[in-house]
Formats: C-alpha cells, structure tokens, sequence
C-alpha cells in the first residue's frame, strides 16, 4: 500500500484494495475532537513561525490516515521540506511500520516550484517569482566555489554569506521576504557555517497575496 501527499498536506492518492475502514464519526473539525499528535522539536522555526499549529495539525491527520490504511510506504514532497521530516519523525517516535520518503521537488519549466499557489499569482508576480529558485541555485554555486577556493576544506563559509544574497535577490525581484534560513537537514536547526552535514537552504516568501516556499540542499 502506497499514500501520496503534497506539498501543501492535502492527501491525493491512496492505493488500498484491502482496507475499506471508513470512519465518518471522528472528524478533526468536531468541537469535541480534542485529541492531537505533535512532533516537539521539529514542529518549531521555519514555516512553523507563521503557522504555529499548523504541523500539530498535519501531524494528527496523517497519524489517523496511516493508522486506517496501513500503509507500507508514504511520499512525501521536499518543498514542504519540513513537513517532509516532522511525518518522518512522528512515525519514527511511533513506531509506524511505514517508509516515509521525500519525494524531489517538482518544477515549472523557468525554475519555479510546482504548487496550486501559482495559478493565483498575477502574471506579474508569476514573472518574478523563478527569482526564488535562481537565488537558491546562485547560493549552492558560491558555497561549491567558496569549498574550491578552499581545498574542498568545509565549515569555511558563514551562513550570512549564503542568506544575505538569497535575501537581496529575491526582493530584487519584487518579493518581500517572510525568511531565508539555512538549517541542518535533518535536525531543521539553525547552523553558523555551512559545513560537513546536509545543510536546508530554505526559502518563503510573499509575491503579491500568494505566500511561496522553496528550498535547496547543500551536500556536506
């Protein structure tokens, strides 16, 4: 058995042909629900900080959806990077018996990551915000040559040398920043340097009305 979920949290394939388990009298929404599942740590910083019960909330829904349909492995899209982790850790500290795996993020042909959030873009904004991903590409590219320049030595380039111009390019572009953070890619904490772990480049940020979130991974 397979579950899909997007980048946004929303379930959109489940292939179950053995478990019809519909459970109609449980609804998340009820008053009376008053049961949630929460991933500490990792439910803190990044989108967390403008959507501060959003990942309780995910986390309890997907926690219902993998205990009605038993999956063997669930996907889950990178754009939503932190997402991604929190489902990870949660059926870890659970003890689902489920392979959780980030699924590489989808893109439109100038860059921009996919999201139904696109289409209320206006054709402006649409326009502009590819500025997002060629920030994030730019940044991976000096980290690689600031390692070059440096005899592949690591932990050699200060986070703020990798923020700052994510930060200057995208509001160059005409979006105001919510955060550009770089974050250890599995723990999602805050690092100084970018060093000898995986290291999140993570992006959100507001074009117009529509909030966009990216993100690109610095091998250690």
């Amino acid at each position: 058995m397979v579950v899909k979920v997007s980048g946004s949290g929303t379930t959109t394939d489940i292939n179950n042909d053995n478990n019809n388990n519909n459970n109609n009298n449980n609804n998340i929404n009820d008053d009376s629900h008053e049961t949630w599942v929460t991933v500490e740590r990792l439910s803190q910083g990044l989108c967390a900080s403008s959507r501060p019960h959003f990942f309780r909330g995910v986390c309890t829904i997907v926690a219902k959806l993998f205990n009605i349909v038993d999956p063997d492995m669930a996907f889950f899209g990178k754009k939503d990077y932190q997402q991604w982790r929190v489902i990870e850790r949660m059926a870890r500290d659970l003890d689902f018996p489920i392979k959780v795996v980030g699924m590489p993020i989808q893109r439109e042909a100038d860059g921009l990551a996919m999201s139904s959030r696109n289409a209320m873009l206006t054709p402006k904004k649409r326009a502009a915000a590819p500025c997002i991903y060629k920030a994030l590409q730019q940044a991976v590219e000096s980290v690689e040559k600031e390692r070059k320049n440096n005899n592949n030595i690591k932990n050699s380039m200060p986070m703020e040398e990798v923020v700052e111009p994510v930060k200057a390019a995208i509001q160059a572009g005409g979006g105001v920043v919510d955060y550009v953070q770089c974050v250890d890619g599995e723990s999602l904490k805050p690092v100084k340097t970018i060093g000898s772990r995986l290291t999140l480049l993570a992006v959100a940020a507001h074009f117009g009305s529509v909030r966009l979130i990216d993100n690109i991974e610095i091998p250690a």
